[in-house]
C-alpha cells in the first residue's frame, strides 16, 4: 500500500465522510471510515472504521483529530 499525503490539515472524526482514508496523528496507522455499528444497549459506537494493515475493525470518537487522506489511492496486489 503506497499513501502520499498531501494536505496535512488535521480535521474531526466526525467531519469526514465515509469511504475517506485517514491517518491517526498519534501513529502510524492508516483506517477508511466506515458505516458505524452502534450498541445496542448503549447507543455508543462499537466501530465506525477499518485499519487498513490488518483490516481490523476499530472505533474512533466523533471529535477525535484525524489527518485526512482525500486523493487517497489504494491498490491492494
Amino acid at each position: 500500500m503506497k499513501i502520499t499525503i498531501k494536505n496535512n490539515k488535521l480535521a474531526p472524526f466526525g467531519e469526514i465522510a465515509k469511504g475517506v482514508v485517514f491517518k491517526d496523528p498519534t501513529a502510524e496507522d492508516y483506517y477508511i471510515k466506515i458505516a458505524a455499528e452502534v450498541d445496542e444497549n448503549t447507543g455508543d459506537d462499537e466501530w465506525n472504521c477499518l485499519h487498513l494493515d490488518n483490516y481490523a475493525l476499530d472505533c474512533f470518537g466523533l471529535k477525535d483529530m484525524v489527518l485526512p487522506i482525500y486523493d487517497a489511492e489504494l491498490i491492494i496486489p
